[in-house]
Parts: C-alpha cells; structure tokens; sequence
C-alpha cells in the first residue's frame, strides 16, 4: 500500500470515528433530556430517518443541523462536533462527557441488507416492499448468522422501546412467547404489499397470534391464516454478544 492509499484510509477512519462519536453524543444527549428522536425531527423540520441515521453513526449531520441541534438539546456546539456532551446549563450531569455508548456499534462488516419500508394507513404499522435500500454494519453478536436483516421502525406504536426511525435487526431463531417480533400479512385484495407491525407476542395458537403494543397500551390479535411471515428481533445484548 502506497503512502497515498494510507493517506486516505486513515483519513477514512478518523471520519467513521467522529461520525460514531457525534452520533453517540447526540443520543445520550436525547436520552438525558427524556426525549423521543420525533422530537428532534420535529424541531429540526427532518425525518426520523435522518435522525436515527445520526445517532447509529450512519453519517454526520450537517453544520446547519449539528448547530439547531444543539440548539434544541441545549449542548455547547462544539463539543458535540468532537463527539462530547456539554449542557450549556447548570443541570447538566457531567462536566464534560465523551460518550462511546454500546448502541451504536461502529465494527463489523457493513453487510446486513436494510429492507425498505412505508408508512402504513389505518391499522398498519408500515408495510415492507421487499427492496434493499442500503447496507448495515453487522454487531458482533451475529457475526456467523445469515438469515438476518434490517429495517427501520416507522411507527410510534412500540414508543418508548423502540422509537421511529430506529434500526431493528430481524431474523435468528424462531421467535416464541415473550420476544418482540416483526409481523407481515399477507397483501390485501387488490394491494401489492402487505401490512407489517411490530409488537412484542404473547401467546400463538392454530388461528391467532395475541401480541402486545405499548403506545397505547393494548393486547392486538392477528390472524394466523392471514400471516406471511413473522421474524424475531433481536435484542441490543444479543447484537453485543451478552
């Protein structure tokens, strides 16, 4: 490797470094205030998407962004361009904080296929389409599984254990009693893609699947006849390799 190609490659990683390090520090900041990641998209006039994107280290907002960012979660700009969490007030927890948070892992091959997703009508969730949108790194924890993928959540009905815009990784074992999985139909009449949900199971029988959601709070039925697929997603720890 010529003294170029060094060049750039550690200019590469150096880039990755402060994109995971600003991320982190804008989701421990989020995560401190209480806040759900709708409200920075709502102050900012973004998507969830965006947001998530940030804060999973995906790529780094940009200066117009990072400063109503700051802005809004009350932080000195530019620390948090450094990847570090300083509240410009006095009920700040630390002095200073560089933050380096589990959540959003920054090793591992870039290799999990993102599947698309749509904002659902009515009762539905979203709905998925079947397509890659992009690529997603692979956590430690499922280093040699390959019947796994990746979507992002586009409802709040799971709020606050998942919230919209964040990346959920699917797939592994078969889900049973307990796990949060991710439910697709079979498309309506007429309709090219079915609806999907995301919801933790309770209890599965020859005709229903009894599913719990958070937001609100209630016990949802599906039909099992109706049912295409249904995928487990796996936990934070698991994706840690806890």
């Amino acid at each position: 490797m010529d003294a170029l190609q060094v060049s750039l490659t550690n200019a590469d990683m150096k880039k990755n470094d402060k994109t995971s390090a600003v991320g982190a520090a804008i989701r421990s900041a989020r995560k401190q205030k209480g806040l759900p990641m709708q409200a920075i998209a709502d102050a900012l006039k973004t998507s969830v998407v965006a947001v998530g994107n940030w804060e999973r280290g995906e790529n780094l907002p940009s200066t117009e962004n990072l400063l109503k960012t700051a802005e809004f979660l009350g932080l000195d700009p530019a620390a948090l361009g450094r990847g570090e969490v300083v509240f410009r007030d006095s009920t700040a927890r630390n002095d200073a904080e560089i933050v380096t948070e589990p959540s959003a892992p920054n090793f591992g091959p870039m290799d999990v296929k993102i599947l698309g997703s749509a904002v659902g009508g009515d009762d539905g969730d979203f709905s998925l389409n079947g397509e890659v949108t992009g690529l997603a790194r692979r956590p430690p924890g499922i280093a040699h599984l390959t019947n796994v993928f990746a979507i992002h959540i586009l409802s709040t009905s799971m709020v606050p254990r998942y919230d919209p815009g964040e990346l959920l990784y699917c797939g592994g074992r078969t889900p049973v009693p307990g796990d949060h999985v991710l439910i697709e139909m079979y498309p309506d009449q007429g309709e090219t893609n079915g609806k999907a949900y995301v919801k933790k199971l309770i209890r599965r029988t020859q005709a229903e699947l009894i599913c719990e959601q958070y937001n609100p709070a209630e016990t949802v039925t599906f039909n099992a006849y109706s049912l295409k697929n249904i995928w487990r997603i796996i936990p934070q720890r698991e994706l840690l390799g806890f």
